[in-house]
């Protein structure tokens, strides 16, 4: 996108906005991850940096579950416009004695949008030492629950609830949702 998505604009205001406004109905803490804290000073809360730069969101998902004072973080992309704080909290109602809660669509599984455990610590350091950056790759080493689309039948434009901006033509779309 060559812009910092979280401060594209949608309805007059910015994704990080709209996503706070959601999480903040849902959580008690909400944390930000970013590595220029200083573009989320004025949003009243706490921002994490990556220990080590250059290592995606899985760092980010590292240093957010060290940083969280709950042992479940859930944790989403700031370009995702229509959070649902429903479907946030129906998947909470699925982590039993899982670490982490996955919603996996017909288009693929959603790591950032997702709960996990701080059980999964160790795991996610140990594929970042080994410079394996994919979220997902450290999942065959933890208790994932997969949150199929059958179980979200309830919800309406799954599509719309998961989308997400990666390039100009996705902002495009979501500009005319």
């Amino acid at each position: 996108m060559k812009k910092n998505k979280a401060f594209l604009e949608l309805e007059g205001k910015p994704l990080v906005e709209r996503s706070l406004t959601v999480l903040q109905t849902v959580f008690t803490e909400v944390l930000i991850s970013s590595n220029k804290p200083e573009l989320y000073a004025g949003y009243g809360v706490p921002v994490f940096q990556d220990e080590i730069l250059e290592r995606g969101p899985l760092e980010g998902l590292y240093q957010g579950l060290k940083s969280a004072t709950n042992e479940w973080v859930f944790f989403v992309a700031c370009d995702m416009p229509f959070l649902r704080a429903e479907m946030i909290r129906f998947l909470f109602t699925r982590i039993s004695k899982y670490d982490a809660v996955v919603p996996k669509l017909q288009s693929g599984l959603h790591p950032l949008h997702a709960y996990y455990h701080q059980r999964c610590l160790p795991s996610i350091k140990k594929n970042l030492e080994a410079d394996r950056l994919k979220i997902i790759d450290f999942y065959s080493s933890c208790a994932v629950r997969y949150v199929e689309e059958t179980e979200l039948e309830g919800f309406s434009d799954l599509s719309r609830v998961f989308c997400n901006v990666n390039t100009p033509d996705d902002w495009s779309a979501i500009l005319n949702y």
